[in-house]
């Protein structure tokens, strides 16, 4: 039988409130970026955290820590945020930065259902959406719940796998913001530092250029379809970008300096690999 829902769900990342001419950005991009985003910013091209999926480069990149931006102030018109605000020890810092380097955006999350039920160990926020606001919980541990995330309950009572999967939509937290992202961390006192251990034990892996070099399926297809049409607009749009322009340090948000494959900040001296790609993550 045909599943309509799921296929509403995946369907959703076609549709951004974006103007044509609008320049997007992908945090977090791994290896499912949105089609309609014009630059991806990643930390990690390994699949640990992306369910065995190397990181999508098929467009400007650049790698760097979402918590810290290495872009100028209002640099896109659009900011998605697509399953990475659940990785983050110190959310308020994210998202300080993806109000400070955009002017609207889009950010998805398990919620804290969904984290009760699957708990992830490379997840250390539960998040819920009320009335606009996203009220954010830190974890302390991994399974913040281990009567209900140890019971694997999806998985062995049918009802509720068939609920979950028709219904992606009631675990998922999606907010559109624009201008100020409206949020309450509901235990600020709690360390969630222990997620950084199981980020630095991630590799650097591979990336890959194609959604067809390795995996098949209508939703591999479907989406190599859907980025072949969009990349027409992205390459009409991007034909006189140059991606330095929108970018400064990282550290002291100074000018950058292109120089024999690096890049030097003129106030702090900083200096950062460009080759291929700026990588803010090694210095």
């Amino acid at each position: 039988m045909f599943k309509f829902k799921r296929v509403e769900w995946a369907l959703r990342k076609s549709r951004l409130p974006v103007a044509k001419d609008g320049l997007v950005l992908d945090v977090g991009s791994g290896g499912t970026p949105y089609p309609r985003s014009d630059v991806l910013l990643d930390r990690l091209t390994g699949a640990e955290h992306r369910c065995g999926d190397s990181m999508m480069i098929d467009r400007p990149a650049v790698f760097g820590d979402a918590q810290k931006m290495p872009f100028k102030d209002k640099a896109f018109d659009f900011v998605v945020a697509s399953h990475i605000l659940e990785h983050m020890a110190h959310p308020e810092k994210f998202l300080k930065e993806l109000q400070r380097v955009g002017k609207a955006g889009y950010i998805e999350t398990p919620n804290a259902i969904f984290e009760r039920f699957i708990p992830y160990d490379i997840h250390c926020l539960e998040v819920m959406s009320v009335d606009g606001v996203l009220q954010i919980h830190k974890k302390a541990r991994p399974i913040e719940d281990p009567f209900l995330g140890g019971l694997s309950f999806l998985e062995r009572d049918a009802k509720w796998k068939g609920l979950f999967f028709e219904r992606l939509d009631m675990f998922h937290v999606r907010l559109f913001w624009d201008n100020e992202i409206k949020y309450k961390i509901q235990n600020p006192e709690v360390s969630c530092e222990w997620i950084e251990s199981i980020n630095e034990e991630s590799s650097v892996g591979e990336a890959k250029n194609s959604y067809l070099a390795k995996e098949g399926g209508w939703r591999k297809v479907g989406l190599s379809i859907l980025n072949r049409w969009y990349a027409f607009g992205r390459a009409k749009r991007l034909k006189n970008f140059d991606l330095r322009s929108i970018l400064c340090c990282p550290e002291c948000h100074g000018d950058l300096i292109e120089q024999e494959r690096q890049l030097e900040c003129s106030s702090c001296n900083s200096n950062y690999s460009c080759d291929p790609w700026p990588d803010f993550t090694m210095r």
